[in-house]
């Protein structure tokens, strides 16, 4: 059962899988730059905190409304986590029968 009440898509989760992997990142880069114990440097290290609680709830709706059979290539555990990230395919409509992630690649694929 999703949270959301229209449930996200695919394509969705992808997409913001992407920007919270670029937002981790930034959060990445203030932490080793500020100073331990500032409240820069704190506030920083709880929002990352509430990024990856929120990365596994949305992981956890992506497991729930994608199912297993679609997914040959195992693509779902990469949204949120790894450090690579998702473009488009060129992939055609054709592919997308079997495939909710037809339309994605890894990087550098």
């Amino acid at each position: 059962m999703s949270d959301f009440r229209v449930p996200l898509s695919t394509d969705d989760h992808v997409v913001i899988g992407n920007r919270l992997r670029e937002c981790r990142d930034a959060l990445m880069h203030v932490m080793t730059s500020a100073v331990p114990g500032t409240l820069t440097y704190q506030e920083a290290d709880r929002s990352l905190a509430a990024l990856d609680r929120l990365r596994a709830e949305l992981e956890h709706d992506l497991r729930g409304t994608t199912a297993y059979e679609r997914d040959p290539r195992h693509l779902a555990g990469k949204v949120y986590y790894g450090f690579v990230r998702f473009v488009g395919s060129g992939d055609g409509p054709e592919e997308h029968w079997n495939d909710d992630f037809a339309a994605w690649v890894l990087d550098g694929e």
